[in-house]
């Protein structure tokens, strides 16, 4: 059997959140929210004098925007010195594996979302603190500042690169069967766990380039 002939470029055309598999797609704003509050990593990407930039972090999603932070001086800062940019971020989750007769047909649950919009450095100190508390209440629920650790000072605020993207678009996509549905959990397990397990953590100082 000959291969179908597509013409590619016309995916060019189409709106940034179409989605190829239209089964998969979701626009449900609930959905999305939870996704982009549970997940725990997200990768934003800008472009430089037509050099590509992704950068992973933490985030906070706060309902509305996306915050995450860094130190004061970087890459992606100084691209943003610049002026706002616009910008992709994305988080996606990978779930078991779905087997078929042949490898094509070979699938995988998933979870994504993708967003997209204008990074912009946060200027204002309200909402730096604003951002930076987020980020703490998400990844550190089971703490409370002034009893587990000391609130941050506003030298420690101002002392830190705080980002937003603002969200003008967004879309979401999924593949995610039924507990019962014959498929069986990835086995690639943790890098990190091997890592620390063979003895190579991360022990040198603080260096900066």
């Amino acid at each position: 059997m000959q291969p179908k002939t597509v013409d590619a470029s016309k995916y060019l055309k189409r709106p940034v959140t179409a989605v190829r598999r239209k089964d998969r797609a979701l626009t449900d704003d609930a959905w999305m929210d939870r996704m982009l509050v549970t997940s725990a990593v997200g990768n934003v990407a800008v472009c430089w004098e037509g050099q590509p930039l992704l950068h992973s972090n933490l985030y906070w999603f706060d309902g509305e925007r996306i915050y995450w932070h860094t130190a004061a001086v970087g890459k992606l800062r100084a691209v943003l010195d610049t002026g706002t940019a616009p910008a992709c971020f994305s988080v996606m989750e990978h779930g078991r594996i779905l087997p078929a007769n042949t490898p094509l047909d070979f699938s995988t649950e998933y979870a994504s979302v993708i967003l997209y919009g204008t990074v912009r450095v946060v200027a204002d100190p309200h909402e730096k603190r604003h951002g930076l508390e987020g980020l703490m209440r998400k990844y550190a629920p089971q703490l409370q500042p002034g009893v587990d650790y000391t609130p941050m000072p506003d030298a420690d605020v101002a002392e830190t690169s705080v980002y937003c993207l603002e969200v003008e678009s967004r879309v979401g996509k999924h593949n995610v069967k039924p507990a019962d549905y014959p498929a069986y959990p990835y086995e690639g397990g943790s890098f990190i766990d091997a890592e620390r397990a063979a003895g190579r953590a991360t022990l040198k100082a603080k260096e900066l380039a």
